[in-house]
């Protein structure tokens, strides 16, 4: 709150000239009215602050042109004698007024701090309001008559007696400031610290709280010490504009509220808010929003908080859309030992929210969408170009909602939980495009609603818990009490019925060492299924659970999961069992890369119907037809008919597969076309069933005009009831 007062250029800048006008008694001029002067000196004080609403203020105590306009009747009133200044402004207070219009030159609000808070005061003779100490003073003992700094919309908290040491209450000064602004304005904090010990509240007004800049270093810049104990810090009820900008707003042994809340003020909401350029930090909850329309956040930091949540929109009693509401080059943080903190949370009557190139990081929850308000679910969400990671809960987790979109997004966890959780309260549309995805506990993304789609996403390294520094302790195994298999853990284990779980070690009950679904029964306590109990317990045990690239759940539908890379990525380990897991009856998986998975590239449970369509993935075996030869009895050298297919007519095929066998002795085998004597490579068989991927594809192009297919059957030995399957796939 340093201060630069040049006193000198305070002093006014002009003269009376002969034959302007005559000069009233008291020094006023003649022919301008009071009303008017105190007029000019208004127009004056703008120009002292720099004008306008937005921008920037001159030094304090500059501005030469303070008293330079005035009216076109008549005279500025009188340039002060010799000795008309104050001190500080106790000696102000103590100073008579005398002649309406007189002005005074401040030294400064403090004796021992000349310049700041300093400035011209004029003496406004019928004037009764109340002293706010900034831009009102009342002489002691005067009734009528104050002394007032000239100002329009833009005030200094200097002028109120912050000295910006931040050892001192500053809530009343700050208040008064906010009080002096009746029409709303601008708020200056200079560098230093400004202390609040109790809320601030701005009702109705735009104010813009304008500091001299955000920084991360404690010492620097403007800082705003919240220290309201378990109340708010700052509390806009409705407020149609204005906001913070250029500052840092900290917390000091707060145990509950919110840095900045705001709140429905009758029928009027707020309206029009803006943060540009702020930091906040170090508090309970950083930013409560209700009763909130059009709010936009730009390069705004939050991190170490270690309340309910970084930053909540709406919420229980607020019946109103937040619509729209923007963050823009953000960073939320609730901070790395905030565990249990949430960082943003949109609960209920949530309109249109976008996120742009923001980063949500640690904490517990990233981003919830939830509705325990009793009102409408949240309404569309998008995030663009940001991303998460180092949570230790779900970085999107989606239980309520009508739309939301994800695109070019880095969603990553370091937690045991999903990382895209989306729940069956969800019901709008949920899309994801270019989306990064990777390294949480479970599944990178769990589906338990309609209507999602994924595209063009990279999804791997998840199943982070699969790995033994994940695991759980087994402290008993026994009967469940109807034959099946109960495991108890010696610590809560936090999972859920249907989860895949690997249990190896286990001695005595030997049947449960594998790879099980299981049911939940408590938090120590789950049951494996399918497993019956065979052998009583007798020590060791220990249980981790995997994960997928994407689950989806017996509840959803419609889900789309189409050209995405499902598996491992170039960095980091890869312990997801599958690709996609699938226990919904309407899905389609197309065109995926689901290579490299730890089990398999797809899983699918339960009950398929015609809308469940897996096709065309990369790291499937595509099979799209067999080619079939049986001869009874001696097998022979030579050529022989194929069972199903004469001839390939109209298209091109590809032999990727040969399963064989004799009932005795041996012989090679191969595809020709045309009997032509040249195909594919031959393959050995005996009277051990054999199935072979074969390495060099054989291709029958049968495009431009039928292609005949035969059997070659050569170095027969002994051989007796030949059985051969071609697997072959359509290709072109």
């Amino acid at each position: 709150m340093r201060n630069y007062d040049d006193d000198r250029a305070m002093e006014p800048h002009f003269a009376a000239k002969e034959g302007d006008c005559d000069t009233a008694p008291g020094g006023r001029p003649e022919g301008i009215s009071r009303r008017k002067l105190l007029a000019s000196l208004g127009v004056a004080g703008a120009a002292l602050a720099g004008g306008g609403l937005l921008g920037g203020g001159a030094a304090e105590g500059s501005g030469s042109v303070l008293l330079d306009t005035y009216g076109a009747r008549g005279k500025p009133p009188k340039k002060e004698a010799a000795g008309d200044e104050a001190a500080s402004v106790e000696q102000l207070r103590a100073t008579p007024g005398g002649a309406d219009g007189r002005q005074i030159r401040l030294l400064g609000y403090y004796a021992d701090t000349p310049g700041l808070g300093g400035g011209t005061l004029y003496w406004d003779e019928g004037s009764t309001e109340a002293d706010n100490g900034g831009t009102v003073f009342a002489v002691t003992g005067t009734p009528t008559g104050r002394w007032k700094r000239p100002h329009e919309n833009r005030l200094r908290l200097s002028w109120f007696g912050c000295r910006g040491l931040g050892t001192e209450d500053d809530s009343g000064r700050v208040q008064a400031a906010v009080d002096a602004l009746a029409a709303g304005g601008v708020i200056e904090a200079g560098a230093g610290k400004v202390r609040i010990a109790s809320t601030i509240v701005v009702q109705g007004v735009p104010i813009v709280f304008e500091g001299a800049g955000s920084t991360d270093d404690d010492g620097l810049a403007t800082q705003i010490v919240v220290a309201t104990g378990a109340a708010d810090g700052f509390r806009l009820s409705g407020v149609r504009g204005g906001g913070f900008r250029s500052l840092q707003m900290r917390g000091e042994g707060l145990t509950g509220g919110s840095l900045i809340a705001t709140e429905r003020r009758g029928e009027a909401g707020n309206y029009m808010l803006s943060f540009y350029n702020a930091r906040f930090k170090n508090g309970y909850n950083g930013l409560t929003l209700r009763a909130c329309n059009t709010v936009r956040f730009q390069n705004c930091i939050w991190s170490g908080f270690n309340g309910e949540q970084v930053i909540l929109l709406n919420g229980a009693g607020d019946s109103s859309r937040a619509d729209p509401v923007e963050f823009v080059q953000c960073a939320i943080a609730a901070g790395t030992a905030n565990k249990q903190t949430d960082n943003l949370v949109i609960d209920g009557m949530g309109g249109s929210i976008k996120f742009i190139a923001t980063a949500i990081l640690f904490g517990r929850h990233g981003l919830w969408l939830r509705n325990t308000t009793g009102q409408g679910g949240p309404k569309f969400l998008y995030f663009e170009s940001g991303g998460f990671e180092n949570g230790h809960g779900v970085p999107v987790l989606l239980e309520a909602g009508a739309q939301v979109q994800f695109a070019s997004t880095y969603i990553s966890c370091d937690g045991e939980e999903d990382n895209v959780r989306i729940g069956a309260g969800f019901v709008g549309i949920a899309t994801f495009t270019g989306c990064v995805i990777r390294g949480c506990g479970r599944n990178g993304i769990d589906v338990a609603s309609s209507r999602v789609t994924v595209t063009g996403c990279l999804i791997g390294n998840n199943g982070r818990t699969a790995h033994t520094a994940f695991s759980r302790t087994i402290a008993n195994v026994a009967s469940n009490g109807a034959g099946g298999v109960r495991v108890t853990t010696a610590a809560p284990h936090g999972w859920a019925t249907d989860d895949r779980v690997t249990i190896q070690n286990v001695a005595g009950t030997t049947e449960a060492n594998g790879k099980w679904r299981i049911t939940v029964v408590s938090p120590t306590e789950f049951d494996l299924q399918g497993v019956a109990f065979a052998n009583g317990y007798v020590s060791g045990g220990t249980a981790w659970r995997n994960g997928a690239g994407i689950h989806i759940r017996p509840s959803a539908s419609r889900v789309v999961i189409v050209g995405n890379a499902i598996g491992s990525l170039p960095d980091g380990v890869s312990r997801q069992d599958y690709g996609v897991v699938n226990e919904a009856a309407d899905v389609l998986v197309s065109d995926n890369d689901l290579k490299g998975n730890t089990a398999g590239p797809y899983l699918i449970y339960g009950t398929q119907t015609a809308q469940t369509r897996f096709t065309g993935n990369k790291g499937v075996e595509q099979i799209d037809g067999w080619l079939t030869a049986q001869i009874a009895g001696p097998v022979a050298n030579g050529l022989y008919d194929l069972k199903n297919v004469l001839y390939v007519d109209g298209q091109r095929i590809r032999i990727v597969k040969a399963t064989r066998k004799l009932a005795s002795g041996t012989c090679d085998v191969r595809l020709e076309t045309d009997g032509s004597g040249a195909g594919g490579s031959a393959v050995g068989v005996s009277a051990t069933l054999q199935s072979t991927t074969l390495a060099s594809p054989y291709t029958v192009d049968g495009s431009g005009g039928p292609k005949r297919l035969q059997l070659r059957v050569l170095n027969a030995s002994s051989a007796d009831s030949l059985d051969v399957q071609l697997a072959y796939q359509i290709v072109g």
